[in-house]
């Protein structure tokens, strides 16, 4: 059995334009706003217009960076997952859906999943398990 999985975690932040994203530079990823192309992360990831991306590889440490105030730091730690999905809607997308309250509700929130996604699916024999977990600290 192919298995695509993803924790779908929404983290608050201060402003978007003041948020990194960090440990997935060199990591192949496909850009779901262009026709699922595979493109390679250079350096941290920065918002200035929507993202939608499945990264794949090494994607077991991640850390968020939202200088705020209050600047802060989330470290997300990663056990059984291939693959990790950064999503911000900007402004069109979150206007369209339903869920995200205010126009400007993408300001304050970044979407980063611990998953199993794309080419990164785990194929699960009978009988076998397979166990998705993430840890998060903050500082």
């Amino acid at each position: 059995m192919r298995l695509t999985s993803a924790l779908h975690t929404y983290f608050a932040v201060s402003d978007i334009a003041s948020v990194r994203v960090d440990g997935l530079a060199g990591c192949a990823y496909l850009d779901k706003l262009d026709d699922s192309a595979r493109k390679q992360q250079d350096g941290a990831i920065r918002f200035a217009s929507e993202v939608d991306r499945i990264y794949l590889g090494d994607t077991a440490h991640i850390e968020l960076h939202d200088d705020g105030p209050p600047a802060r730091r989330l470290e997300i730690a990663s056990d059984g997952s291939r693959s990790a999905i950064v999503w911000n809607p900007w402004i069109e997308k979150a206007v369209r859906l339903g869920d995200m309250g205010s126009a400007d509700a993408y300001r304050h929130m970044v979407c980063i999943e611990t998953a199993n996604a794309a080419d990164d699916a785990v194929t699960l024999a009978p009988g076998a398990r397979h166990t998705l977990a993430a840890r998060y600290a903050a500082d």
